[in-house]
């Protein structure tokens, strides 16, 4: 009768019998086959954790109600041949006045001709650009009526003129440059003085602006500034003290500063970073580390910007609010008084009627979780 009981022990719902030790043999196969099986199941759990704790984004578009009036922009490009002193930075509003009193911290860092930094960032503000020929000459007159020095409107000689050679040169003899004039009154015996040489001070206006302005290397402009919420533009473009040197020698031609200031504007650059707002997981900035490279010195690069709001909901954590950005662009080229504007980076910026909600949530939940570990633990152990 007790013999009989114990067949009925609990022990007999066991549905993994073990085999007695006597019949068990340890191969070397057997344990290849064990360290796999282990190695694998390592895998397969850290994956699914992986996966459990990842987190994944969903995308969500609204209608633009956001009530902010301005939004902060991030910048920093690099002009590989351009040096700082010709460079200045200026916002302007969708009605074309600049917006000198904007938040803005701008600094201007030298780059040598391989493009290394050199010195120490110096801080630069905003809204003394030349962006057009009237606008230069605008400043010109201004600067005349304070000094008194004439402005020449009329374009620098070329062979097909024919400069004045002040008495010394024979009949019908043209003198277009500094140095013809002087022949002129070696031959003539007479004692060369270039002070009122009309063509010794344009070329004395240009040697003075070369080496005013012209040198080697470039310039990485960078820094933080507030746009007006609604449409506009930021520019880079030739400094307004480009026209100072040249007063100072007198009487020069116009179209001799308007020439230098093509000549040695070559706006190839690099855009390292643009951005509008702050910085979330997964932001795209199309234009970070794109260099665009301009062949000759008569372009203006433009930019057109569309500003998507964009708030981002990472889990546990406050909300962001940022921007997203899409871009195209165009090269414009330009030649010397034809009044279609001076060199130039412009980015032209609007705000989209479509605002983003970027939120985050987990990939899974805990029981498929369990499901699956148990899944991976049990299959690989059976097999």
């Amino acid at each position: 009768e007790k013999q009989q009981r114990s067949k009925w022990d609990i022990r007999s719902l066991d549905a993994f019998p073990k085999t007695m030790d006597d019949f068990r043999v340890k191969t070397l196969s057997g344990s290849i086959i064990s360290i796999i099986s282990v190695i694998l199941m390592l895998i397969l759990f850290a994956s699914e954790v992986s996966y459990f704790i990842g987190t994944e984004t969903i995308d969500h578009l609204y209608v633009n109600t956001t009530r902010s009036s301005t939004v902060k922009v991030a910048i920093d490009i690099s002009f590989h041949e351009i040096p700082c002193k010709m460079l200045s930075l200026d916002i302007v509003d969708d009605a074309g006045a600049s917006q000198k009193d904007t938040f803005h911290q701008i600094f201007k860092h030298r780059l040598s001709p391989t493009g290394e930094k050199e010195g120490e960032a110096q801080p630069d503000t905003i809204g003394d650009t030349l962006t057009s020929e009237e606008k230069m000459m605008s400043l010109l007159k201004e600067q005349e009526e304070r000094t008194g020095n004439k402005i020449v409107l009329e374009k620098p000689l070329t062979e097909e003129d024919c400069g004045n050679c002040y008495g010394a040169g024979a009949k019908g003899e043209c003198c277009n440059t500094c140095q013809q004039v002087k022949d002129a009154y070696e031959r003539s015996g007479w004692r060369f003085k270039p002070q009122g040489i009309s063509q010794c001070q344009r070329e004395a206006f240009v040697e003075n602006m070369r080496d005013q302005f012209a040198e080697d290397g470039g310039c990485q402009i960078y820094g933080q500034m507030v746009l007006n919420k609604a449409s506009g533009h930021f520019h880079i473009a030739p400094h307004k003290d480009l026209h100072k040197g040249g007063m100072k020698a007198g009487l020069f031609s116009l179209m001799d500063l308007i020439s230098f200031t093509f000549d040695q504007f070559n706006i190839s650059h690099t855009v390292n970073s643009l951005s509008f707002g702050d910085h979330y997981p997964g932001i795209n900035s199309p234009l970070d580390g794109q260099r665009r490279n301009v062949e000759d010195t008569h372009g203006m690069y433009q930019y057109y910007i569309k500003i998507v709001p964009t708030r981002y909901q990472a889990l546990g954590k406050d909300e962001i609010e940022s921007n997203q950005y899409s871009v195209t662009e165009h090269l414009r080229h330009l030649a010397p008084g034809s009044g279609r504007g001076l060199p130039g980076v412009y980015f032209y910026y609007e705000i989209s009627p479509v605002s983003a909600l970027v939120t985050e949530k987990r990939r899974g939940s805990f029981f498929p979780f369990l499901t699956s570990c148990c899944a991976i633990l049990g299959g690989v152990f059976t097999v």
